[in-house]
């Protein structure tokens, strides 16, 4: 009979939001007890990571053994989107991946295990009880049943169902068809993105010679559908696409496919004993590639927010508002990205299936898009714009949630306390009523490096934190009393 385990945070799914947080719970010195259903390696879409995934890599210490694992790296993409074809390079000195997912979430699994993540596979939890020292959590394996108890619970169960999720859609409603192809001769690691009539498709080489060709559709299109009809639309609409048709020149590895590809975000606050990470709390749309290098930064983040709840019980409030507000911040971004890269189509095939995805969802508020494209010149009269104030909020650091000196204003998606290495607070406050941007310059030279102030002073301009003072203007208090 298998016996009760005892742990601080018992995390719930080992996908890589799950195995990144478990992993960097441990690395902070937690103990941590990681849930999966699954065996290991499984079959997962979700193959692309963009280069922007290795400071994650690092800092959960991986990144040599991702390196060593033989995926293959991205050479960049190809678009057939908006009417017009489009090759970019791979970006940054770091090029992104195509994984083999039943690979890369085995590879984060066992480095969860090395560093002391008591891991139970397969096994089933069930609905949890919350009681007065945390959650009592039913798991059920092969070995029997058994209970968790833990003071924090993190669900990375992704998509699926259950611990009184409530989720809402941030995108009208996507399905993915899909099946694995061998790879076309000269196909090569480039992704490949194509808009068709009412429909849009992904393609990407992975580790043996294998191609993921993706159609994603409207799911009324497939409403009412059996498994062979399926298989058909996604085989028809395959043959229109110029860049992935090729594949049907090779073998089809397996059955057609599908999955929900629908945007959506998680509506219920975290919690001092619970939060939600990876898909469980958001997914974005499918065009960005970024599900899954979003999800393990997410991870990272809630990890922090855990240890800091556990460590600086006093820092919660701050933690826990600070883990919302990055998760609002992501869901906002890449929705109005969507939308945007949805527009460019739009514009040159109205049909509804475009227009309808041109636009974010209406409950999602706008991002602030109000900047000054102008160049700054030295003897511009500036003054501190009167909705820019300084506050105190949540700064993450590489293990707690910490309270700092923030800089807020309506053009900024979040608050901000370091800009290029810089604390803002301390440059802000020495500001006087007004003054040009040459004397803003050579007040803050004493403490910093030329090149640095010319790009603090330009962001700020741009973000209109400074704005040009008029000679109607009434001069106002210094920024000093305004932000003591």
């Amino acid at each position: 009979m298998p016996t009760d385990i005892e742990t601080e945070i018992c995390v719930i799914g080992a996908g890589p939001s799950g195995a990144s947080t478990a992993l960097r719970l441990a690395q902070l010195g937690r103990r941590v007890c990681l849930v999966e259903r699954a065996a290991f390696p499984r079959q997962h879409v979700g193959e692309s990571l963009p280069s922007s995934v290795w400071p994650i890599l690092e800092v959960l210490g991986v990144a040599e053994r991702v390196l060593q694992a033989g995926f293959l790296r991205a050479a960049g993409s190809i678009l057939n989107w908006g009417g017009a074809f489009e090759r970019r390079g791979a970006d940054g000195n770091q090029p992104g991946l195509l994984v083999d997912r039943g690979q890369f979430d085995a590879l984060l699994l066992k480095a969860a295990l090395s560093a002391g993540v008591q891991v139970v596979q397969p096994a089933r939890a069930y609905r949890p009880v919350r009681v007065e020292s945390g959650w009592k959590i039913p798991v059920r394996s092969d070995m029997g049943t058994h209970q968790i108890r833990t003071q924090v619970l993190v669900d990375a169960a992704g998509r699926q169902a259950g611990l009184g999720r409530r989720f809402r859609p941030t995108s009208k409603p996507l399905l993915a068809l899909y099946a694995y192809w061998q790879s076309p001769p000269g196909f090569g690691a480039l992704t490949r993105v194509e808009a068709g009539s009412s429909h849009w498709y992904w393609g990407g080489s992975l580790p043996g010679g294998i191609v993921n060709a993706m159609v994603f559709v409207d799911p009324s299109v497939c409403t009412g559908l059996a498994p062979a009809a399926r298989r058909d639309l996604y085989l028809n609409l395959l043959t229109q696409s110029t860049l992935l048709s090729p594949c049907l020149e090779q073998r089809r590895i397996g059955p057609v496919r599908h999955s929900d590809a629908t945007s959506r975000s998680e509506t219920t606050p975290p919690a001092f004993d619970f939060l939600r990470v990876g898909e469980a709390a958001f997914s974005v749309d499918a065009l960005s590639s970024q599900g899954v290098q979003l999800a393990m930064a997410q991870a990272v983040q809630a990890a922090v927010v855990v240890n800091t709840l556990l460590m600086k019980p006093e820092y919660s409030d701050l933690a826990l508002s600070f883990y919302a507000d990055r998760q609002s911040e992501r869901v906002q971004t890449h929705s109005a990205l969507a939308a945007d890269f949805y527009a460019q189509q739009q514009a040159v095939c109205p049909a509804p299936f475009w227009a309808e995805r041109a636009e974010p969802v209406a409950w999602l508020p706008d991002l602030p898009r109000d900047h000054n494209p102008e160049e700054l010149d030295g003897d511009q009269l500036l003054r501190l714009a009167p909705k820019a104030r300084l506050a105190v909020s949540g700064v993450q650091t590489a293990t707690l949630i910490e309270p700092r000196a923030v800089l807020m204003h309506p053009n900024l998606p979040r608050p901000v306390a370091v800009l290029d290495d810089v604390p803002l607070a301390p440059l802000l406050q020495r500001l006087g009523g007004w003054a040009t941007a040459d004397h803003i310059t050579q007040q803050w030279s004493d403490t910093l490096d030329a090149r640095r102030v010319a790009r603090v002073l330009r962001w700020l301009w741009y973000h209109r934190v400074l704005v040009p003072v008029d000679e109607d203007d009434v001069i106002p208090v210094s920024s000093a009393s305004r932000m003591a």
